[in-house]
């Protein structure tokens, strides 16, 4: 392995998502290969897409797995409604950031809740969030 590629969020909310990645942690959103309905592709700074976001109706919830097993072949795993919100077994997706000063702003300004942590030994504050969809976000500024 030479490097995360990307981190795949579901969402019943998928405006909701992509404006929050797109405003609070200024990712891009970008090409995506298919219609706007099944998702979103966020990219960041140097143009990389890092954030594959999936539609999730919840009537319908299979629908979105079996559009994108018809576009791509297999896709493991199914959606279970109840568990579609927060983090599941991984604990928190982190993003390496710049400006710590102008994001606590931004959170501030939003009124999103937020803890801040510092760890002096490798001179590193950290600024923990959570997205619409409760998935908890580790925001590293060096």
């Amino acid at each position: 392995m030479t490097k995360l590629d990307h981190c795949n969020i579901r969402t019943f909310d998928l405006d909701a998502t992509v404006r929050f990645y797109t405003d609070v942690v200024d990712l891009k959103d970008g090409d995506f290969p298919g219609p706007r309905s099944m998702g979103a592709w966020l990219y960041d700074a140097s143009d990389r897409p890092v954030v594959h976001v999936i539609s999730i109706d919840p009537k319908n919830p299979e629908a979105a797995l079996g559009r994108i097993r018809d576009r791509l072949g297999a896709l493991g795993g199914s959606i279970d409604i109840e568990s579609m919100t927060g983090t599941g077994t991984i604990d928190h997706i982190a993003f390496e950031c710049s400006d710590y000063d102008a994001m606590v702003a931004k959170l501030t300004a939003r009124e999103l809740p937020f803890t801040v942590s510092d760890v002096p030994s490798i001179k590193l504050r950290q600024v923990f969030v959570n997205d619409p969809n409760g998935v908890t976000l580790e925001l590293n500024f060096r």
